[in-house]
């Protein structure tokens, strides 16, 4: 069989928007919205008018080696069929940086590559042998995003046009419901995220409110609550909606992998202890009043989330990442920091559960006793 493809080269997703793609000056690939509500004219002619300002602005990206590298190794390893280099472009799509996505397109598009011109660029032959891949996997790259990303691009649009926080999470819930937050949905949101951050990096952090639309265009601010600033930029944007669809999902989802899913996503420790406490520690069954009345609750001290649960959480998840780390998809590095927020996640869930039942206690014994299978042989969880 072939070699296995490569990961694309590129930045930890972070990424915004879609309709069709914007090859900008800073050789950005911006997934295009248009905010404003018009009607079906209106909005075409918008986007025409808005491709016709992008392609003035174009400039052919400078590929680096890691590029130059990917794109060869991965078309060999196709053998050139178009289908399953749309299959493997797919999967790396949110790891290849704008500037290759840029590029493929441009390829595509033009029917030929010859470089931005910089000092690495492939010439003579070899040249010649490249620029036939860029436009190969530039066609390839082409049919993903027109057909496997459509519905994922109407969504994030739709999304996007809410012009509301409460109507934008009220959208999110529905789609939820309804399925379609989807792979599709997902690497659109990833690609725009990861744009949206490449370019607050390249703007110094300054970037203004939806930078995603070609130069001239606008879009409306999005409301914040009460007491909340007005204004929002396209990452900060789509990083809530990236949030509101996870948590929207763990509601489908095991008890323990929700939770886990929820502590890998906070960054604040003590926020993350809070989250255990409620979820792992015994649940209260009365209060005391003010005049020192108890007042019953009702219900059980059981836990909200089993302790097995979410050992079997831990276990899935470590499981998932060395399965993925043997098969290529992953590198070591990448590998071992995942599984390593795993175990400190675990070490802080043996906290708490200390701190609610006390030490030799059956729950903690037990946790403990479960989590030996979870990590390699040798490492503890104690603190």
């Amino acid at each position: 069989g072939r070699a296995p493809p490569p990961r694309a080269p590129g930045r930890p997703p972070a990424n915004p928007t879609v309709r069709s793609v914007e090859r900008s000056s800073s050789h950005r690939a911006t997934l295009i919205l248009h905010s404003s509500a018009g009607n079906d004219e209106d909005s075409a002619a918008m986007e025409e008018m808005t491709e016709m300002r992008a392609a003035q602005t174009r400039e052919t990206p400078d590929l680096s080696p890691e590029d130059i590298s990917f794109v060869s190794s991965l078309h060999a390893a196709c053998g050139g069929n178009i289908e399953l280099m749309e299959g493997e472009l797919a999967a790396n799509l949110d790891n290849m940086h704008p500037r290759l996505v840029v590029a493929l397109q441009m390829a595509a598009e033009e029917g030929e590559w010859k470089g931005g011109g910089g000092d690495d660029d492939v010439d003579g032959e070899e040249g010649g042998k490249f620029e036939a891949q860029m436009v190969a996997l530039g066609t390839a790259l082409r049919n993903v995003l027109d057909v496997r990303l459509k519905s994922g691009r109407e969504m994030l649009a739709d999304l996007l046009k809410s012009g509301e926080i409460r109507k934008l999470d009220s959208m999110i819930g529905k789609a939820a419901k309804d399925g379609k937050l989807d792979m599709s949905f997902f690497s659109v949101l990833s690609m725009n995220m990861k744009d949206a951050a490449f370019e607050n990096e390249e703007g110094g952090g300054a970037s203004v409110v939806a930078p995603t639309l070609a130069q001239g265009e606008g879009q409306p601010e999005v409301e914040g609550e009460e007491g909340q600033p007005m204004g929002a930029n396209r990452l900060q944007i789509l990083q809530h909606i990236y949030t509101r669809c996870q948590e929207e999902l763990e509601k489908n989802v095991a008890p323990g992998m929700g939770l886990l899913n929820k502590l890998l996503r906070t960054e604040i420790s003590s926020i993350r202890s809070n989250q255990l406490q409620h979820y792992l520690g015994p649940q209260a069954t009365s209060i005391t009043s003010p005049d020192g009345k108890t007042i019953e609750l009702g219900g059980t001290a059981k836990p909200l989330v089993s302790h097995t649960e979410f050992v079997e959480a831990l276990s899935g998840a470590v499981e998932q990442i060395r399965t993925l780390e043997a098969a290529g998809g992953t590198d070591r590095l990448s590998a071992t920091n995942l599984v390593e927020s795993i175990r400190q996640v675990a070490m802080e869930a043996r906290v708490v559960l200390l701190e609610s039942f006390g030490e030799g206690s059956e729950e903690l014994d037990e946790f403990q006793g479960e989590l030996q299978q979870v990590f390699r042989p040798g490492s503890r969880v104690e603190s």
